[in-house]
């Protein structure tokens, strides 16, 4: 175990703690003579304990003003889970509600839901129900912005998707550079298992053949699986069970990534959402997915111990206290 101390120059008051062992410290008992007097070897043992506790006391309030801690600790371990990264949509369209959602008043959406702040709800769950996993966390519209890196902290992972809940997005949207930097996470990291990327979005863009290209080599040569949670607009067909004759403007982008998604070698699923309830389910099957033996490392903080050197110091005055009461003055 390795202890360190934020003030090293305190510890030479531990020189303080040889004071007690060459004082006197008894009281003084006046008797006739001592000839008189027993030998008590009990006494002398008491004694020399009693001039020790006095000296524990001082370098135990010493060592404590040092403020001494354990460093912070890598260690390794292993569980079940995977490497995910959210690679959320901030687009205007996310701020809309779903495309099967029934509304109230069918001229007025505002009742329902937004398609964003469902996802972000059922992402929390997902991640409260999965603590072995590590997190990370992009959110993207016109260019991506990381919110989170790699982290196995729960608590930082679900205050990060809480808080995109603030403010509306903008109308543009580029899943390739979202899923490029998504991709760039996993750089400089170890493969310790699986790789995964969530892509939650309602679709709507288009990649060029170098951005399709680039995507491709780059999920491949770091090992990443792309799973694609697709949460339907309102009056928009289902992404893979639809007729060869819709090819309305808002399915046409999407149907165009999810059939070049299927060209990947690397591994690909599609969930298609089109209400709360679906994308839920597809929440879901998410989970079963990615549930195999991870190796992360584990950094556990600075401890501070200085509290446990000043607890040892009063439990040895109060013992000290006691014997001082108990002492004979007078013989």
């Amino acid at each position: 175990m390795k202890i360190a101390f934020l003030y090293p120059w305190v510890l030479f008051l531990l020189v303080l703690c040889a004071v007690p062992l060459f004082s006197r410290g008894a009281a003084v008992v006046r008797f006739s003579t001592l000839a008189l007097i027993p030998e008590d070897r009990i006494s002398t043992l008491i004694a020399v304990i009693l001039r020790l506790a006095r000296s524990a006391v001082l370098a135990f309030v010493a060592i404590g003003l040092s403020g001494p801690y354990l460093p912070e600790e890598a260690i390794e371990r292993i569980g079940e889970g995977a490497q995910i990264i959210l690679l959320l949509d901030r687009s205007r369209s996310m701020d809309q509600p779903f495309g099967g959602q029934p509304f109230k008043n069918p001229l007025i959406a505002g009742d329902a839901e937004a398609k964003g702040a469902v996802a972000r709800r059922l992402l929390s769950q997902f991640v409260a129900n999965r603590r072995n996993d590590k997190y990370g966390m992009l959110a993207f519209s016109t260019e991506p912005i990381q919110v989170l890196p790699l982290t196995d902290k729960t608590d930082i992972i679900l205050a990060a998707i809480n808080a995109g809940n603030i403010g509306h997005g903008l109308s543009e949207t580029d899943v390739g550079a979202g899923i490029i930097a998504a991709i760039k996470f996993f750089e400089g990291q170890p493969y310790t298992g699986s790789r995964v990327i969530m892509l939650v979005s309602d679709g709507g863009a288009r990649l060029n053949q170098l951005t399709r290209n680039h995507i491709a080599d780059m999920l491949q040569r770091y090992r990443v699986a792309l799973y694609w949670v697709y949460i339907r607009s309102r009056n928009s067909p289902g992404i893979v069970t639809t007729s060869p004759g819709e090819q309305s403007d808002d399915v046409a982008p999407a149907r165009v990534l999810h059939e070049y998604f299927q060209t990947l070698e690397t591994p690909y699923r599609v969930f298609d959402a089109e209400d709360p309830s679906a994308l839920a389910a597809a929440i879901s099957d998410v989970n079963e997915l990615q549930s195999l033996p991870i190796r992360y490392i584990d950094v556990v903080p600075r401890k501070q111990i200085a509290n446990w050197c000043f607890a040892a110091a009063m439990v040895l005055i109060t013992m000290l206290l006691i014997v001082e009461r108990a002492e004979i003055r007078r013989w």
